[in-house]
């Protein structure tokens, strides 16, 4: 099965994108919002696609689309923490202080933003995604260059045996 090119390389400056919007994701106050607010972010456009949606599908990896149909994007790793970070008090709440809170004005609640360490351990994946992507496409070429030479031989000897014996 022939696979489709990896987005690692498929355009240039993704490993750019990709590191921009893991930093950013990681450490703003929210850890979700919607496309247009990431994009106010991250600047209108990434330099490796139309859009940062686009960025952020192409790499699930990385990055989730919130469930609750209403268009937020988040980092994986954050959407796996709790919800129990303040972002007006940049603390983390207790299950109690939580629960203190009413459920309609907890607009203010999100997950914590992910430490130094994290964020490194993401971007140091990505740069080894995007290292197998290049290796591997280098791979291919060597299996390219072989196949067409073994077809132009078949080709060559076929005319050749065609010619000859008519």
């Amino acid at each position: 099965m022939i696979e489709g090119q990896s987005p690692y390389i498929a355009r240039q400056h993704r490993l750019a994108d990709l590191v921009a919007a893991i930093q950013v994701m990681g450490t703003y106050k929210y850890s979700g919002r919607k496309i247009e607010s990431w994009s106010k972010i991250l600047g209108e456009k990434p330099k490796s696609a139309d859009s940062w949606l686009m960025v952020f599908n192409e790499h699930p990896e990385f990055f989730r689309a919130g469930v609750d149909g209403a268009g937020f994007q988040t980092l994986a790793l954050r959407r796996a923490q709790p919800r129990v970070y303040n972002t007006r008090t940049r603390e983390e709440m207790t299950l109690e202080q939580l629960k203190a809170v009413p459920r309609d004005n907890r607009s203010h609640i999100s997950r914590r933003p992910l430490s130094s360490e994290q964020i490194l351990s993401l971007i140091d994946v990505a740069v080894k995604l995007h290292t197998q992507a290049i290796a591997r496409r280098q791979e291919l070429r060597w299996w390219v260059v072989m196949l067409i030479g073994l077809t132009s031989s078949f080709v060559g000897a076929f005319v050749a045996a065609i010619i000859n014996g008519g």
